[in-house]
């Protein structure tokens, strides 16, 4: 059931930071992360069976001194009762085995237990019976910070007495300048410990170079251990002294994440969250959050939390009640718009029901004239359908006169053209023969034989008269047809179009498919034309249809057709 819930709580909770989508998704994962609190419980039980497993083989007092440490490592935040025996025990066996540095280390996780549990007396005389000449620096770190512990949660017990609990909170703000002479770099609290020292305090530089070195600490942890978890709280804490709301948010989210995958159920990250998130008006993410860290607070238990969590679930439920009263309200409203609606609506369908008779009636009648009408309609239909008919027939016949005339209309400016431009090759070739006669007579009279031979026996003038011939035929082509090589290409592949040289007016395969656009189709008259072999002609024709974004059978019809004529 809770993971549904929070399964709904995922898809359905508001939005309220849709302007920072960064947030969001750290919420969405940490909401994840609490629907699997029960896997990590499990995971946590696993490990502890594991331990009580091996209780059962007889051990020596400090191997059993020793098993008893891990049990209390796994209980300390998990279960205060269950450590608790493990820590009495180690404390009877460090007086047993006359080892005092031992019996002052256990005497001070006693503190550490009594102080999260609200014990707050207790752990005070627990404290006042260690002999700090006994301990060592590691030690003294540990009953300093056992001390900033009790003196903090002394400050959250007292509530609403601000004299007393600023006094707590001034002792306990010594206290840290005190045990800053017992802690070193290697420690693992040593970043933590010095920015929840400078965290109240104006920093300078080397406040910031620790807040710097933590914030790359917690970046680049797995969020999965209990310093984890501290480190991301105490950075958090920095950040909102500063009035980063974003960063305060983002490192509380990082060490609820770490807490929740630890188990830790003394955890101070998640109830915090859940405050901010009351007074950002998300209050079912916020009520879901606080319900944990009640439920975690119960079963540690932590006397002093649960007053803590008690006034800011006090909070949460009185908001939720309210927006049930306005929910409540807003529901009302609408039934009473709805049910004025409905009887809106009953006597709309009276009236329209008693229309609709008068409606029947009246579209008889007009049933009755649509009739008569229609029957005469339909007599004028056949009538100006058979006229239509007669229409259609004349129009049929007035376009093929058209086509005819415009066929006839283009093959007599064709001739026309070709008639010219025939008249004026056959006088210049009439002019070059006359020529070429009198060039040979006048080397005969000069006995020039060789030269005759040479000239005779030389192609060029026949290459010349060819090129000449070609472009005169491109020319007057394309002057009659002058969007030819334009309608053509659109025929073809876009990769496949013709370029032209510079320079060219058609090129060979333009050349074959400009005769079959004048009417010429038969491939040899073709070749003969334009002085080629027949192959060339039929190798050429059907390269370019192949090439065609046309049926192939279509492409020399449509050819035909080519081109506006230019008049």
């Amino acid at each position: 059931m809770k993971n549904l819930l929070m399964l709904i709580l995922l898809f359905f909770s508001v939005n309220v930071y849709s302007d920072n989508e960064e947030l969001e998704q750290l919420l969405i994962k940490l909401d994840s992360i609490l629907s699997c609190s029960d896997k990590y419980v499990a995971e946590k039980e696993t490990k502890i069976e594991e331990l009580r497993k091996r209780q059962s083989s007889v051990m020596k007092p400090e191997e059993k001194l020793w098993l008893n440490k891990m049990f209390y490592d796994e209980f300390y935040v998990y279960n205060a009762d269950s450590a608790m025996i493990y820590v009495n025990d180690n404390i009877d066996i460090s007086r047993e085995l006359g080892r005092k540095d031992w019996e002052q280390e256990w005497l001070l996780n006693k503190v550490f237990l009594l102080s999260a549990t609200g014990l707050l007396g207790d752990a005070e005389d627990v404290i006042k019976s260690i002999d700090i000449n006994n301990l060592n620096k590691d030690l003294m770190f540990q009953y300093y910070d056992s001390k900033i512990y009790l003196y903090s949660h002394l400050g959250q017990y007292i509530g609403s007495n601000q004299e007393l609990a600023y006094a707590y909170y001034k002792r306990e703000a010594e206290l840290k300048f005190e045990a800053q002479k017992y802690i070193n770099s290697a420690h693992p609290s040593y970043h933590s410990f010095y920015a929840s020292l400078y965290k109240d305090y104006p920093r300078g530089e080397e406040g910031d170079s620790i807040k710097e070195q933590l914030k790359r600490i917690v970046d680049n942890s797995p969020l999965n251990t209990r310093y984890d978890a501290i480190n991301s709280y105490v950075l958090s804490v920095m950040y909102n002294n500063e009035g980063d709301e974003y960063n305060y948010m983002k490192y509380l989210i990082y060490s609820a994440m770490a807490d929740i995958r630890i188990c830790n159920r003394d955890i101070a990250s998640l109830e915090e969250l859940s405050n901010i998130l009351y007074n950002h008006s998300d209050i079912d993410r916020g009520y879901t959050y606080i319900g944990y860290c009640l439920k975690s607070a119960l079963l540690y238990p932590n006397r002093v939390r649960v007053v803590n969590i008690s006034s800011i679930m006090d909070k949460l439920r009185y908001a939720y009640q309210k927006r049930n009263i306005e929910q409540e309200n807003k529901l009302r409203t609408s039934l009473s718009t709805v049910s004025i609606m409905f009887v809106v609506l009953l006597v709309s369908i009276f009236f329209i029901y008693f229309q609709n008779r008068k409606l029947v009636k009246s579209r008889r009648n007009l049933d009755e004239s649509n009739r008569l009408l229609s029957q005469h309609l339909h007599e004028l239909s056949e009538a100006q359908q058979m006229l239509a008919d007669v229409n259609n027939e004349l129009s049929d016949v007035n376009e093929k006169l058209k086509i005819s005339n415009n066929q006839l209309q283009e093959s007599n400016y064709v001739k026309e053209e070709y008639i010219g431009y025939v008249f004026s090759i056959c006088s210049s070739y009439i002019s070059k023969l006359d020529e070429y006669r009198k060039n040979i007579g006048r080397k005969l009279k000069a006995g020039q034989i060789d030269d005759i031979k040479l000239l005779t026996s030389s192609t060029t003038m026949v290459q010349n008269e060819l090129k000449e011939f070609y472009h005169s035929f491109d020319a007057i082509f394309l002057h009659v047809y002058p969007d030819f090589v334009e309608d053509f290409n659109s025929l073809l592949r876009p990769e496949e179009r013709i370029v032209l040289k510079e320079g060219e007016l058609l090129n060979t395969e333009l050349r074959i498919y400009a005769l079959v656009r004048l009417g010429i189709s038969d491939s040899v008259k073709i070749a003969e034309f334009l002085h080629c072999s027949p192959q060339t002609v039929y190798n050429n024709r059907l390269k370019t249809r192949n090439k065609a974004v046309i049926p192939k059978e279509k492409f020399a019809d449509t050819v035909r057709s080519l081109g506006k004529m230019q008049k």
